[in-house]
């Protein structure tokens, strides 16, 4: 399989001598099952041919004496008198990328045991696992909520140090608990409001499992958030054009992101839903679009829109079909993998910037909005506004009444003139 990558018959030989020799043809098969372009596949299995030889001038002679200890010294070796060509671009961090890739895959085929990397054990293990297991179980929490109470109830358990063990932690009072989370929330770079739901949570599971000898959620300063206190934001025509008009459709990266703007614009989807979208969603023969429900709404069913249907169709020209992902959106640059909900909104706030947007918290949020907006614009009924989004109760969808200006205008009161 080096043949797909090289056809010099001198540099197919450097490859199939020392230690990886044996291993580099599985190796390029599997770069190329991954879908890795030619030109990153044969600069990756350069740099593993380069580490091969390093090997052999350590004297190594079989995978059983690799270990990933080598990697920084031939590091140091092959970068000494290399410099960054750019501020953002790190030959060394690109080079361990490389090398770690060749590990995996050593890994995957039993050529070699990386040794199981041994588990820190915390102090607070014992109530972190627990009530993480609870909030799976009980509250049916998704993965996301979970990663996230993991980190900001963890960071607060590191924070109180020996006092989060098993036998302290029930003889915490109320004033030593008060100081850490005010020092936590001081500190945190979190957001305050999910910070602090989290931690009540967590102190309501405690006292509710008597691991506290009082309720602590108290203790958590409230951040106060005002419903009908800001304006949705929204977004002009004019600028929504120059965001599609910033985007190369030509190329299979502008294609894919071309798609996804559209049907975010077509449909205010969040960008969570675009990132789900499945093959099996688009019902081509009756021309409807499938969105999945989301943060307690409904799923949707709505016409294929033509600008959506041909967008869709100028990005699968693209999609590679020898990917087992039923995700409509992967990655271009392989390995390839269904791309993110925040790669969708990675990529939407790169548009707007080169749109030259600039309105603060511009991202997948300010499309939906815009639709929103646009849609009470043209006297859509608040109910169909409703069900296209998704919102389970159309109380949601009234934020988005006080955004209609050009109604609001004609209710509003004139100003009383003095006496």
């Amino acid at each position: 399989m080096l043949e797909y990558w090289f056809k010099e018959k001198r540099t197919l030989v450097d490859f199939r001598r020392g230690p990886l020799g044996p291993h580099f043809d599985g190796f390029a098969a599997y770069l190329k099952a991954k879908g890795y372009s030619r030109s990153w596949g044969r600069g990756l299995l350069g740099k593993c041919c380069q580490f091969n030889g390093f090997l052999i001038e350590r004297g190594i002679t079989g995978c059983h004496e690799l270990t990933e200890t080598l990697i920084d010294p031939f590091l140091d070796l092959y970068l000494e008198n290399t410099r960054s060509a750019g501020t953002y671009y790190s030959p060394r961090i690109v080079t361990r990328g490389v090398l770690k890739c060749l590990f995996s895959y050593l890994a995957e085929t039993g050529t070699l045991n990386p040794p199981k990397p041994k588990r820190i054990k915390k102090p607070y293990d014992w109530l972190l696992n627990p009530y993480l297991q609870h909030l799976r179980q009980e509250c049916e929490f998704s993965n996301v909520t979970l990663q996230r109470a993991r980190m900001q109830v963890g960071a607060f358990l590191e924070g109180l140090g020996r006092k989060a063990a098993r036998n302290r932690f029930k003889t915490l009072r109320a004033e030593v608990v008060e100081g850490y989370v005010n020092q936590h929330l001081k500190n945190s770079p979190e957001n305050l409001a999910s910070l602090g739901g989290s931690l009540r949570r967590f102190f309501r599971y405690c006292a509710a499992h008597q691991y506290i000898r009082m309720d602590f959620s108290g203790l958590i300063p409230p951040v106060r958030r005002y419903r009908h206190a800001s304006l949705p934001k929204g977004m002009e025509d004019s600028a929504l054009e120059r965001v599609l008009d910033a985007i190369d459709k030509d190329t299979p990266n502008g294609a894919r992101d071309y798609a996804i703007m559209v049907l975010m614009m077509a449909y205010g989807l969040r960008g969570v839903s675009a990132a789900e979208l499945l093959l099996d969603d688009i019902d081509w023969q009756h021309s409807r679009i499938r969105i999945s429900a989301q943060k307690g709404g409904k799923e949707v069913v709505l016409p294929l829109m033509d600008s959506v249907g041909n967008a869709l169709v100028g990005y699968l020209r693209h999609r590679s079909d020898k990917t087992p992902f039923r995700e409509v959106f992967l990655t271009v640059k392989a390995p390839v993998r269904p791309l993110n909900s925040l790669g969708v909104s990675r990529l939407v706030r790169e548009y707007m910037h080169r749109a030259g947007i600039t309105m603060a918290g511009a991202g997948s949020r300010t499309l939906r909005h815009s639709w929103a907006i646009r849609a009470l614009a043209n006297e859509s009924p608040i109910k169909s506004i409703a069900d296209v989004l998704g919102h389970r109760y159309i109380d949601t969808t009234f934020i988005y009444a006080k955004a209609d200006l050009k109604t609001l205008r004609q209710v509003a009161m004139p100003w009383p003139e003095k006496g």
